[in-house]
């Protein structure tokens, strides 16, 4: 996902500027950032790599270097926190 805006021409042929942030996609980034960080150190790898780059546990494991069957477990406590983080259990 792609938290920059899009970037902004000045006129025919002109390079773009900075993006231009909106208060709501800064809070958004803030938020979700948070979310990540209530996984907890260790965890927050499992889970960037599962839900939000979308490989499968088999390739996250092996890119973390864990054994077969261990990236459920972790994913799982991961994903308590994150919904502990936002009270929906």
């Amino acid at each position: 996902m792609s938290w920059d805006a899009a970037p902004v021409s000045r006129g025919r042929g002109a390079e773009g500027s900075e993006p231009d942030l909106t208060g709501a996609q800064i809070d958004a980034k803030r938020r979700f950032n948070a979310a990540v960080e209530a996984a907890g150190p260790g965890l927050a790898d499992i889970l960037w790599r599962v839900v939000c780059a979308g490989e499968g546990m088999r390739q996250a494991e092996t890119a973390l270097g864990w054994p077969a069957r261990a990236g459920k477990l972790v994913l799982t406590l991961a994903l308590d926190r994150v919904a502990a983080y936002y009270r929906v259990r």
